[in-house]
């Protein structure tokens, strides 16, 4: 299946979502926080990559703007996968260039469709 990197300082998502994507065929890497996130990116080189907007050390946004600028790693397709469900936050989000703007609680099974439909397209 794919390669996805998760990049969320919640140690519990990092659990279910390896699980259950694991489950499903994916190769999951995590990360707890943007600058180990930005890193893992460029050398995993995931096909997608699940993002949380609040982290320490730096938001999920100012890693999609770091990655969507980096001609190594614009191409990664990015699905922000937040608490924030203000208007201002999604609207921001696509503004730098992500994919698809989840709020949590995600339910995994809605999440594993959504990102293999969203993989299949990109085939």
């Amino acid at each position: 299946m794919a390669k996805i990197l998760l990049i969320d300082d919640d140690e519990t998502m990092h659990l279910i979502a390896r699980a259950y994507l694991s489950k499903a065929g994916h190769e999951v890497e995590t990360a707890f926080d943007g600058p180990d996130g930005i890193a893992k990116a460029r050398t995993f080189k995931p096909e997608l990559l699940l993002l949380d907007i609040n982290m320490p050390r730096m938001s999920g946004f100012d890693v999609a703007k770091q990655l969507k600028a980096a001609p190594e790693t614009k191409d990664i397709p990015i699905f922000m996968l937040t608490s924030l469900k203000q208007e201002s936050n999604i609207q921001r989000g696509y503004g730098l260039g992500i994919d698809e703007y989840i709020t949590k609680p995600a339910n995994m099974e809605h999440l594993k469709l959504r990102i293999e439909k969203f993989l299949q397209k990109r085939k």
